[in-house]
């Protein structure tokens, strides 16, 4: 393991086990920071606006995690690009896949910005959220789309990180933005007074905060392919071929998403206290949802740099260690959530029905979440070896078409919260069928069975 003066790492030697803990711990810290930004909103917003704020604060949530989601997943594909050229020492063309990528976030974020102030009400409407959340659901949304623009640049600059090796940069930078959300959210709400769009501002002041500072820290790596103004950008050919790796996986996080949107309205016919409780739910799940994210896209830079260096035998070392992670890391987080989900779900909210319905959830879900887990390796395995549309075409049908139309087969027969809670479980079985076979046929398609070297797949 190489490392350069500026805080890139070549993760091509040395221990498999002890290079990939070292590489995904920040970016598990980093996911669970992340995580903090949600919690200290929603913990603000639950205990001073209530169950209806929650509700309104959730489903504007829902609209503007597409968004961002997109570019979570097109920041995974940035990492395969990026960390293949990496591992090749391929500089030159490396320096344009930065200034490209960066400058696809500011572009991207300015367009969806402009888009959504003007279609923030018919958004609401479409998920049809009720009228005595509306308000506060425009007003939330409307101040948050103008974090847009460095939440995409921070997602993106992270991907080139992580592909990079460094996963201790991102990690400080989160810190000092989470930091200071609670701290906003803290003057803003609690000694200022401004209530419900005093937490709306704290984010978005923050997110500028994170943005800014992952551009300087870009404009300060190795000089070979460090950010700048005047860096090249990708050839139309080349920007294409990012496309195809960055697009679908971008679609298959947005999927994810709608998926979230789509069963919303379903979600909507329980009432507030139903929406209330899932977003509470949202908040718990994190703990559970944020580490497996980003053990796989910690996976996807390891495994990247890995293939453009030619060692496919620590690539299937990488997976073996990663899917024993994911067993045993969740089960054991997954019972320590179960054992203190009363107090946490207190700690967001005190009213009973919010309660309750939140509890459901969790006791529903999480016991099936080992399976997530593993959808998260062979994903970020996959997205290591260059096969994004795989993931996209998985996340598309196990969550955006079979978790709508489960609960629009079973709601009328069984108009019951449960019906959606199973349809999450359900997902994570199918999704997962789908994904060990493809990862197994494309590693196959890169290694010729029975050639001298050759690793075979566990």
């Amino acid at each position: 393991m190489n490392s350069f003066k500026t805080g890139e790492v070549l993760m091509d030697g040395g221990s498999i086990h002890r290079t990939l803990l070292a590489y995904a711990l920040p970016v598990l810290v980093m996911q669970l920071l992340q995580q903090l930004y949600n919690i200290a909103d929603c913990a603000v917003i639950g205990r001073l606006c209530g169950g209806f704020g929650l509700a309104a604060a959730g489903v504007a949530g829902l609209v503007l995690a597409v968004h961002i989601n997109f570019f979570i997943g097109f920041s995974v594909g940035v990492t395969s690009a990026v960390s293949r050229l990496f591992g090749a020492r391929d500089f030159g063309k490396l320096r344009a896949m930065i200034a490209t990528s960066v400058r696809l976030a500011v572009g991207a974020g300015l367009f969806l910005t402009i888009v959504g102030e003007k279609l923030a009400e018919n958004y609401l409407a479409w998920l049809a959220c009720p009228a005595e959340t509306m308000g506060d659901a425009l007003s939330y949304l409307r101040i948050c789309l103008l974090g847009l623009v460095p939440q995409l640049v921070y997602n993106v600059a992270n991907g080139v990180f992580r592909a990079l090796g460094n996963t201790k940069t991102p990690l400080r930078w989160l810190a000092v933005s989470a930091l200071l959300n609670v701290a906003l959210d803290l003057l803003f709400v609690g000694a200022w007074g401004f209530g419900f769009a005093g937490a709306a501002w704290a984010t978005v002041a923050s997110q500028w905060v994170l943005g800014l500072g992952m551009v300087w820290r870009l404009t300060r790596i190795d000089a070979r392919f460090r950010f700048s103004l005047g860096a090249p950008s990708l050839s139309a050919k080349e920007l294409l071929a990012l496309l195809r790796l960055g697009v679908p996986s971008g679609m298959q996080a947005a999927f994810m998403s709608l998926s979230s949107l789509l069963i919303q309205i379903s979600i909507d016919g329980f009432g507030p206290a139903a929406m209330a409780g899932m977003v509470v739910f949202a908040k718990v799940e994190g703990f559970m949802y944020y580490p497996a994210f980003a053990y796989g896209m910690a996976l996807t830079g390891f495994i990247g740099q890995n293939l453009g260096a030619g060692r496919l035998d620590r690539v299937d070392e990488a997976m073996r260690v990663s899917r024993r992670t994911a067993i045993w890391s969740t089960l054991a987080v997954g019972a320590g959530l179960m054992l203190g989900a009363e107090p946490l779900v207190g700690f967001f909210t005190e009213d009973a029905a919010t309660t309750e319905n939140a509890l459901a959830a969790i006791r529903w879900i999480f016991p099936c979440y080992v399976f997530y887990s593993l959808n998260q390796v062979y994903i970020g395995g996959l997205k290591g070896l260059g096969e994004t549309a795989i993931p996209m075409g998985s996340a598309l049908f196990s969550y955006a078409l079979f978790r709508v139309l489960w609960c629009e087969a079973l709601l009328p027969r069984w108009h019951d919260m449960a019906v959606i809670y199973s349809a999450y479980n359900v997902s994570f079985l199918i999704s997962l069928a789908i994904l060990v076979p493809a990862y197994r046929r494309v590693y196959h398609s890169l290694v010729r069975p029975g050639a001298p070297g050759a690793p075979a797949v566990a």
